[in-house]
């Protein structure tokens, strides 16, 4: 086990350790924002015959001329193919997405012809191919569509819906469990004495983890009690990733590492160089990653969104989403040798430039909610003065407000 190491270190040993999840077949139509987990060969061409690109009248286009008479035929409608060729000299309607029936090679638009009963007049000669879609243009049966992972949108379900796929086979959503720690806390919707809070914090991570695509098995309350803890824990096979909240500290009753050694987990590091949340353990048993938060929301929060968030999309083979920015400190701004200081803040459009200062509310709920992201601040620097370059990453719902075209 490794003791308070730097920033880097810990991103490192974390993706070190970063299990392969299988797969799983869904519904293709319930495949957004999930990640192929193979190749998606078409089953049919597309199209699957010469059909029209547009409402109009098909005919031979060799015996097209301006002021040349079509009789008109049955008309031919999409789904409905005629099985019988056009005999020369006649025309059909037809709709567009119909199948071009034999003896035409062309579609005229309905604006160039004149309808004159049951013939038509062409305004001009028509070349051969027009408004005709030739089969195999969009793709061939067997074609490849979406590669192994590529990440699921609608506009990739439109896509295997049109080669035929009614199921596909997506990386599995990692399972979570969330356990909160501590003899203060109490179930939602229950009545507190003084001194007895709910469990913000462990709903805050379950509910990120949720957004970012884990399949949220459970959140429990767990008195500082390491038997109660070990009671608590699922077992590999139930759950991926294990996310306590709360215990990690130095005090009488943190009892993280303690229930580990217990459980013979491998704890790979306790404790990072960054603040807040300093006293992150991460842990591995089997094939689960244990990761053990501070129970101070202010810390639970941003050791959430620095370590843990980019875990997450790497299991689920996702790219990552973090956006972070370079903006213009609004006022000075201390540092830390051998610390990375993450401060929660507010940008400011200004002149076409970002402008980051810092929050520093007495309500940490509240702070969350206001703030734009995080004031980065690396180890190892010189204080900032007002106007010089910090680093900013920004929740990623708040990206549209400063990048409207993002």
């Amino acid at each position: 086990m490794e003791k308070m190491i730097s920033y880097a270190r810990a991103k490192e040993l974390i993706d070190r350790e970063i299990p392969h999840l299988g797969s799983e077949t869904i519904e293709v139509t319930r495949g957004h924002n999930r990640v192929l987990a193979q190749d998606t060969p078409a089953y049919v061409s597309l199209p699957s015959a010469k059909i029209s690109f547009r409402d109009g009248y098909a005919l031979l286009s060799k015996d097209s001329a301006p002021g040349k008479r079509f009789k008109l035929s049955h008309p031919v409608f999409a789904g409905h193919p005629r099985a019988e060729p056009i005999p020369q000299g006649e025309a059909v309607w037809i709709a567009t997405g119909a199948v071009i029936p034999d003896g035409a090679d062309a579609v005229i638009d309905e604006e160039k012809v004149k309808k004159l009963g049951d013939e038509i007049e062409l305004l001009e000669k028509v070349d051969p191919g027009l408004n005709i879609r030739e089969d195999t243009e969009e793709f061939k049966k067997d074609e490849v569509l979406l590669s192994k992972g590529a990440l699921i949108g609608s506009r990739e379900i439109s896509l295997l819906i049109a080669g035929g796929y009614f199921e596909i086979e997506v990386v599995r959503k990692p399972i979570l469990w969330v356990i909160a720690v501590g003899d203060e806390l109490r179930h939602p919707g229950t009545v507190t004495r003084p001194g007895q809070i709910y469990p913000s914090a462990g709903w805050l991570i379950a509910s990120m983890s949720e957004e970012l695509g884990c399949a949220l098995a459970r959140v429990i309350l767990v008195e500082d009690d390491p038997e109660a803890l070990i009671e608590a824990l699922p077992s590999p096979a139930e759950a991926d990733i294990v996310i306590t909240v709360g215990g990690t500290g130095f005090g009488r009753k943190d009892i993280i590492v303690d229930t580990l050694n217990a459980l013979k987990a491998n704890i790979i590091f306790q404790g990072v160089k960054t603040r807040p949340s300093h006293s992150l353990i991460f842990s591995r048993k089997d094939n689960q990653l244990i990761f053990s938060l501070p129970g101070r929301i202010s810390a639970t929060e941003i050791g959430f969104n620095i370590f843990i968030r980019s875990a997450i999309f790497k299991m689920m083979a996702k790219p990552d989403d973090t956006v972070i920015v370079q903006a213009r400190a609004k006022t000075d701004l201390e540092a830390r040798k051998d610390l990375r200081l993450i401060l929660r803040g507010k940008l400011e459009l200004k002149d076409n430039e970002l402008w980051a200062e810092p929050l520093r509310m007495k309500s940490w709920h509240r702070e969350m909610v206001e703030a734009d992201g995080y004031i980065i601040l690396e180890e190892n620097r010189k204080p900032s003065k007002i106007g010089d370059r910090v680093q900013f990453m920004i929740h990623r719902n708040r990206v549209p407000f400063f990048f409207p075209k993002s």
